[in-house]
């Protein structure tokens, strides 16, 4: 039987949860990662997560971040779902086919857009919700024992980038941040981590507001899917809350006639040499930068597409995610990236050069200019993961694959797996025969999206960099 949960329980301990929840996240931050090698992680929610854009953010994170920690990652977000199911199925349905079959052992649960209502606090409705809620963690507890379970609270509705619509009983992302409190609570009791997407978003909308208004209604188009670029933030706040290490590499030289290298972190330097006026070394960091998905993308789709057509091949194809061209920056992304301290936190890979005489100098990788700097600012230390390093573009081709892979998994899940069984759009539940090829399809799909792991963990691992300094002449 469900165990039902009352409000009185819930206002009773809502400061005492809303602490010990805040704990929990405290908790796991002070340790190390919260990924395990070898783990399987199934973002589970409606909507926001079908977008795909947190899910293969963090995915492309933990690939570049933690080359060889193999973990298995897939999303079974479902537009409209609620913590009792929808169109793809009630909710006991919806865990036992697309949760269930994955073995997770972290499953992230992000519902309650459409739990709400669209309406201002109904206490009746809060209770449904933690009545639904309650189940979903209970039978994960069931069926999946030892999972561990990252509750997140929904994500705002944009009642802050204009004027409001609606009069009355306040405005309904209220009704999202009393149920987010809800969330914490039940994070608390049941020993799960917490992570709460509504107030950071909220400050980033309100932020952007006040410096540059036109860019402020972008960050959640509509008022309920955020953008890609708000994703990100997304993302970001999920691996904070997972300890997530900012440091990608940190190197120290000594320049002069007999230059050293007085600190290398996470990475090997040798070959260092001083020749012709030029100052050189090789370079293998562990792990990739992190690519910033929309910093250089005029354009994201608010639902990236499940089949799309290749100009090149004219052939169907999996969508490659935003395109990056690389002389445009995006506005709103850039200044997202700046309000969030994104670099600050996820994307530290450090240079640092001192004893070079004052001037200007080039720096090189792999023969390919990465920019001029004067010796003060090199003295000082760069962060190369803000440049277009060949570091970079490997880890660009990384979240290129996992957005492959994502793709091909959407694919056979809602063109062949979900409408065979009668689910979607005017679908029906095939014949026997047919049901059993589509289903035949799909499980042929879900090992080929499985293989893809491979490609991923292979454009990680590191390589050998060759790094070049050269003075050049004051213009």
């Amino acid at each position: 039987m469900m165990r039902l949960i009352t409000l009185t329980t819930v206002w009773l301990s809502m400061m005492a949860g809303a602490i010990l929840g805040l704990g929990t996240a405290s908790a796991a931050a002070a340790g190390a990662f919260y990924l395990r090698p070898h783990d399987r992680v199934v973002f589970y929610g409606d909507s926001i997560t079908e977008q795909r854009y947190y899910p293969v953010a963090v995915q492309t994170f933990v690939r570049t971040r933690f080359p060889d920690l193999k973990v298995r990652f897939v999303d079974s977000g479902v537009g409209g779902d609620t913590v009792r199911g929808g169109w793809a199925g009630p909710i006991d349905q919806r865990l036992k086919r697309d949760v269930l079959p994955f073995h997770p052992t972290v499953v992230t649960i992000m519902l309650g857009m459409n739990d709400g209502g669209y309406r201002p606090f109904n206490a009746v409705v809060l209770q449904r919700y933690l009545q639904g809620y309650v189940h979903i963690i209970q039978w994960l507890r069931a069926h999946l024992p030892g999972v561990r379970l990252v509750l997140i609270e929904p994500s705002p509705f944009d009642d802050y980038s204009g004027p409001v619509r609606r009069r009355g009983l306040g405005t309904y992302n209220q009704m999202l941040i009393r149920m987010g409190r809800a969330v914490a609570q039940l994070a608390a009791r049941y020993h799960a981590l917490c992570v709460n997407f509504n107030a950071p978003l909220v400050k980033v909308i309100q932020q952007v507001r006040r410096i540059n208004p036109a860019l402020a209604p972008r960050i959640i188009p509509k008022r309920v899917h955020p953008g890609a670029t708000a994703q990100m933030v997304m993302a970001q706040l999920l691996l904070q809350a997972w300890n997530a290490p900012a440091l990608v590499s940190s190197v120290e030289i000594r320049a002069g006639s007999a230059p050293t290298v007085t600190r290398a972190v996470n990475t090997r330097v040798g070959d260092l040499t001083f020749a012709r006026g030029a100052l050189s070394w090789t370079q293998t960091d562990r792990d990739l930068p992190y690519p910033m998905m929309t910093l250089h993308a005029r354009h994201a789709p608010q639902f990236p597409p499940v089949l799309w057509w290749n100009r090149k091949t004219h052939k169907p194809g999996n969508w490659p995610g935003p395109t990056q061209n690389l002389s445009y920056t995006n506005p709103l992304a850039a200044l997202v990236l700046h309000l969030t301290h994104a670099y600050q936190v996820l994307d530290q890979q450090r240079l640092r050069v001192s004893g070079l005489p004052a001037g200007n100098y080039e720096l090189q990788i792999n023969a390919q200019s990465i920019g001029r700097f004067t010796a003060a600012k090199l003295a000082a230390g760069i962060n190369l993961a803000r440049y277009n390093t060949p570091m970079m573009a490997r880890a660009r081709h990384v979240m290129t694959l996992v957005w492959q892979q994502t793709q091909y998994r959407f694919r056979a899940w809602r063109r062949h797996q979900l409408p065979a069984l009668g689910f979607g759009y005017k679908a029906k539940r095939a014949a026997p025969a047919a049901l059993a090829r589509a289903l035949a399809i799909a499980r042929v799909m879900y090992r080929q999206c499985r293989r893809m792991d491979a490609a991923q963990y292979a454009a990680a691992q590191p390589r050998p960099d060759r790094y070049r300094l050269t003075r050049i002449a004051t213009p």
